[in-house]
C-alpha cells in the first residue's frame, strides 16, 4: 500500500509540473479576433494580427488562417486572396496588406477551409509626405555595404516609404519595401532575379512604375554605388559615371541619368521633377554633373570628394517630420553625414556632402562664364595659385596629377586677384566639406587638369556633357594649358 501511494504521489507531482497548453486538445475554431496596427500607410505593408478562439474563449494553436480582398467591377465584385499565416502558440497570426497608393479597401479573414468563420473589416491607407527610392547597384564589391544600408533605413516613421530596387551579387535581388514594424519585405524577388542596376532603360522603366503606382507629397531618388561624376562616359556608346552592375559590366553616364529622368518626368502626370536626386557615391558632386541634371530635381545632394565605403547615415530617415521640406530634409542628409564620420580620421584625403540648388545653377554658370574671361587675361595670377587649390580628385598612385579641384577653393583663392569673382554659395546652399584641416566654405569640383595631356585624356568623356559646349570652360582650359 506505501508503494502504491508513493506512485501516485509521484505522478501527481509530475502532472502538476507540466506547463498548460491552452491550444491543445481537441479544440475547434469558433471566432476570430482582428487587429490593425494604426493607420495604413501607402508604400508600407500594413501588419493584421488575427486571432483564433474556440467556443469557451481560449486560443487554438496551428490554424491557417486567409486573407481576401474585395474587388468591384462593372460585373460586379469578387475577392482575391492576399495572404495567409498559422497561427501560433497563443493562436494568433500576422497577415500584411501592402497598397502603394492611397484608398480604402474592403478586406476579411477567415478560417481555412470554413468559411463560416469569417471577420470584414477594412483598410484606410493615407499618402506619405515622403517618398524613398534608392537604386541600389551592390552588384560589385559594394553588396556588404549595401546590407548595412539595409538596415539603417528601417524605420517606423508614418511620414516616410520607402521602396528599394536592391541588385546585389549573384540573383538574389528584388524590390524591397518596410512594413508597419519597420521590417523590410519583397514585393518582387528575392530569389532568382538578376537586375542590370547599371542599366539606364531599366531605371527608366522602373522609376515609372513607381512614381505611376505609389502616391506621396514629395519624392526622392538616391543613387547608391559607386561614382566617378562623368569620368569615363565615353568608354562605350552609353556607360559610366555612376552605378556600376559586374554581372552585366555596365554603367549609367550622366548624360543618359539626364536622358532617364527626363523621360520619367515627362511620362508622370504634372510633370513634377523629383524634389531631391541624392548621390550616394563617389565625386558625383561635379559642376558638370549639376548642370546636367538641373531640371531634373529641385535640389541634389552629392559630395565632391570620394565617399567612405559606408556611404551616407540612412538613420535620417527616421527623423523625417510630417511637415519637413525638400530642404529640410537635404540639411538632415548633409548633417547625418557629418556626425556619422564625425570621430573618423576620413579628412586626409577630403570629405563632403552638399546640396545644391539646381534652380540657381544657370545664374552662376552665367557669372562663371564671365569669371572665365577674366581668367584667360590673368593666367599668371591662375598659375600662381592653381598648386595650393585644393583637390578633389587626383590620378597616379606614386606621381598623383590633378583631375579635379575644389572650384570654391579656387574661386577663394582668386577673390582678392581679380575684380569680379562668382559666388558659389549662390547655389551650394547648405554644405560640409573638410580636407586635413582645412574647411571648404561651398564644396564643388570642376575639371581642371594640370597639364595637358590630362585634360586630353578625358576630353571625350567632357565632351558627353552639356557643361563644355554651352560654356568657354574648355576653351579656357585648352587655352591655359598650352601656355604651360
Amino acid at each position: 500500500m506505501r508503494w502504491f501511494l508513493l506512485v501516485a504521489g509521484v505522478v501527481i507531482l509530475a502532472v502538476g509540473c507540466t506547463p498548460l497548453d491552452l491550444t491543445s486538445g481537441l479544440q475547434t475554431p469558433d471566432s476570430l479576433v482582428v487587429k490593425t496596427r494604426g493607420e495604413p500607410v501607402a508604400g508600407r505593408y500594413a501588419l493584421i494580427d488575427v486571432q483564433v478562439l474556440d467556443k469557451s474563449g481560449n486560443p487554438v494553436s496551428g490554424v491557417t488562417v486567409e486573407l481576401y480582398r474585395k474587388i468591384k467591377n462593372s460585373y460586379g465584385s469578387y475577392y482575391v486572396k492576399e495572404d495567409e499565416a498559422k497561427t501560433d502558440s497563443f493562436g494568433w497570426a500576422e497577415l500584411s496588406f501592402f497598397s502603394p497608393k492611397e484608398g480604402k479597401y474592403d478586406l476579411y479573414v477567415q478560417v481555412k477551409g470554413n468559411p463560416f468563420i469569417m471577420e470584414s473589416f477594412s483598410l484606410d491607407f493615407t499618402s506619405p509626405e515622403w517618398l524613398f527610392v534608392v537604386w541600389m547597384c551592390g552588384d560589385n564589391n559594394l553588396w556588404g555595404y549595401g546590407d548595412q544600408d539595409l538596415e539603417e533605413m528601417e524605420n517606423t516613421n508614418k511620414s516616410v516609404s520607402v521602396v528599394v530596387f536592391y541588385d546585389g551579387g549573384g540573383t538574389s535581388d528584388g524590390i524591397l519595401v518596410l512594413d508597419d514594424d519597420g521590417n523590410w519585405k519583397a514585393i518582387m524577388g528575392i530569389t532568382g532575379v538578376d537586375f542590370n542596376s547599371g542599366s539606364y532603360e531599366d531605371l527608366e522603366y522602373w522609376l515609372k512604375y513607381v512614381f505611376e503606382n505609389f502616391s506621396s507629397t514629395y519624392r526622392a531618388l538616391i543613387m547608391w554605388d559607386h561614382g566617378s561624376a562623368w569620368i569615363y562616359d565615353s568608354i562605350y556608346a552609353s556607360s559610366k559615371a555612376i552605378s556600376f552592375d559586374e554581372t552585366s559590366e555596365s554603367a549609367i553616364a550622366v548624360r543618359d541619368l539626364r536622358v532617364a529622368l527626363e523621360n520619367v518626368i515627362n511620362s508622370v502626370p504634372g510633370g513634377q521633377t523629383l524634389d531631391i536626386l541624392g548621390f550616394d557615391a563617389c565625386l558625383m558632386g561635379s559642376l558638370e554633373v549639376i548642370y546636367e541634371l538641373r531640371n531634373t530635381a529641385q535640389y541634389i545632394v552629392a559630395s565632391s570628394f570620394n565617399e567612405p565605403a559606408d556611404g551616407w547615415d540612412y538613420s535620417f530617415l527616421g527623423k523625417i517630420a510630417p511637415d519637413s521640406t525638400p530642404l529640410d530634409v537635404s540639411k538632415m542628409i548633409v548633417d547625418s553625414y557629418r556626425e556619422y564620420y564625425s570621430s573618423y580620421d576620413t579628412y586626409q584625403n577630403g570629405l563632403s556632402l552638399a546640396v545644391y540648388d539646381t534652380s540657381q545653377v544657370e545664374k552662376f554658370v552665367h557669372d562663371l562664364d564671365s569669371f572665365t574671361y577674366d581668367l584667360k587675361a590673368n593666367l599668371n595670377e591662375v598659375n600662381s595659385i592653381y598648386s595650393d587649390v585644393v583637390k578633389s580628385y587626383v590620378v597616379g598612385y606614386y606621381n598623383k596629377k590633378t583631375v579635379l579641384v575644389d572650384l570654391g577653393d579656387l574661386i577663394d583663392k582668386l577673390r582678392t586677384k581679380l575684380s569680379t569673382v562668382p559666388d558659389p554659395s549662390s547655389f551650394v546652399v547648405y554644405s560640409y566639406g573638410k580636407k586635413g584641416d582645412q574647411e571648404l566654405s561651398a564644396p564643388v569640383s570642376i575639371f581642371m587638369p594640370e597639364n595637358l595631356a590630362i585634360y586630353q585624356t578625358y576630353e571625350d568623356d567632357y565632351m558627353t556633357l552639356s557643361f563644355p559646349s554651352d560654356t568657354w570652360w574648355d576653351e579656357f582650359l585648352e587655352y591655359w594649358l598650352s601656355q604651360s
